[in-house]
């Protein structure tokens, strides 16, 4: 299965001392959505806090409790400099990469590398009584009103694709079209509309979910990629792990053991 990684708290060490961050997974997304996450601060101290955003394909339903703003985004590519301001209160639902075109009827690219406000996707959500709830409450009232838009609906081909390549990954996108049975041109247009990406980032942030899989295990070492993705050597591994995370991975396997 499909379920990217963020290790905020591993990136970042202020990240850890200042916020607490969790992840729900519930049935009743229908598999639609990976997780239910949130971020809260752990004082009310003033305070900026860089966070990095691992590129997963993902379009999440974001929240940001004190700015009482709700929405859609998606990050194409890792974010090294995201800063949050504390205190702070945000949670999100984590979609699955292909459900928010098969939810909303809306192409994923207006909700990849920017913000898509909710009431431009799904009007009849009350902003003012959600806002007006407590954290918790409003928790639950994000879930059910997910659960429901999920409900008695089916994930569709490219809803499962990540699922499928995260078992069987592929080397090139020329494999990929082959799989889909869709020309180079074809694929472009369908992958802009399902998931806001190419083809090609398809098949590399899927691989580099696979590294971070394997390198946050329990006896993780970095050599054992090699054996486990299409990475052609060790060198090239090295340099394509640093510039989607900013650590090798050797530096990953170390942080995240401490």
């Amino acid at each position: 299965m499909y379920y990217p990684i963020q290790i905020p708290h591993i990136l970042n060490k202020e990240f850890s001392k200042n916020i607490a961050y969790s992840e729900e997974v519930s049935p009743e997304f229908n598999g639609f959505a990976i997780c239910l996450w949130t971020m809260q601060s752990l004082s009310e101290y003033k305070l900026s806090v860089k966070n990095i955003i691992v590129a997963d394909g993902c379009i999440d339903l974001v929240v940001d409790f004190n700015k009482r703003e709700i929405g859609f985004a998606g990050m194409s590519k890792t974010d090294f400099d995201f800063v949050i301001e504390l205190p702070e209160r945000s949670m999100g639902i984590r979609m699955m990469p292909g459900a928010f075109w098969q939810l909303t009827g809306l192409v994923a690219s207006e909700a990849m590398d920017t913000f898509l406000e909710i009431g431009k996707v799904f009007p009849e959500f009350d902003q003012n009584s959600f806002f007006d709830l407590s954290f918790e409450k409003a928790k639950g009232y994000l879930k059910e009103f997910f659960a429901e838009k999920a409900k008695e609906k089916e994930p569709d081909e490219f809803t499962s694709l990540f699922h499928i390549l995260s078992k069987n990954s592929l080397d090139t996108a020329s494999e990929l079209y082959k799989k889909l049975h869709c020309s180079s041109r074809q694929c472009q247009r369908l992958f802009a509309k399902h998931y806001g990406i190419t083809p090609k980032m398809v098949l590399s942030i899927v691989r580099f979910q696979k590294c971070l899989e394997v390198l946050t295990g329990e006896n993780a070492r970095a050599i054992d990629i090699l054996n486990i993705t299409n990475y052609y050597d060790q060198p090239h591994f090295i340099n394509d792990f640093k510039q989607n995370i900013g650590l090798t991975p050797l530096e990953l396997i170390q942080a995240y053991r401490n």
